[in-house]
């Protein structure tokens, strides 16, 4: 990901979930707008979800769909996208599609 940053200290996960969100059929995204010219991502994905070895293999398929349309996404913003239960066992492209129409819908699209 070139021109994304990792969103990594509790006080900005606090921040953006604050913020407007969207609840997908896989996932949640919420987003806030930072002061910076690029964008921060953070991944999570609760213990409810599974075991480590699922919930990493969701971190790794939703940053993967991130990174596949980072071209076209608006720069400047904090992402937080979360994982939820029923996204357990779907493939890249179902997971991409729902954070693709979140991302839409937040319209955050170029």
């Amino acid at each position: 990901m070139k021109n994304t940053q990792s969103l990594k200290l509790n006080k900005d996960f606090r921040r953006v979930y604050k913020s407007d969100s969207f609840v997908g059929g896989y996932t949640v995204v919420y987003v806030k707008r930072n002061r910076y010219p690029f964008n921060r991502l953070g991944l999570t994905a609760g213990k409810t979800i599974g075991k480590a070895v699922v919930r990493n293999r969701l971190k790794r398929l939703m940053r993967e769909s991130y990174r596949l349309m980072e071209d076209d996404i608006k720069s400047g913003y904090d992402f937080i996208i979360v994982a939820r239960g029923r996204a357990v066992g779907k493939t890249l492209d179902q997971i991409r599609k729902d954070i693709d129409y979140a991302m839409t819908k937040l319209e955050l699209k170029r």
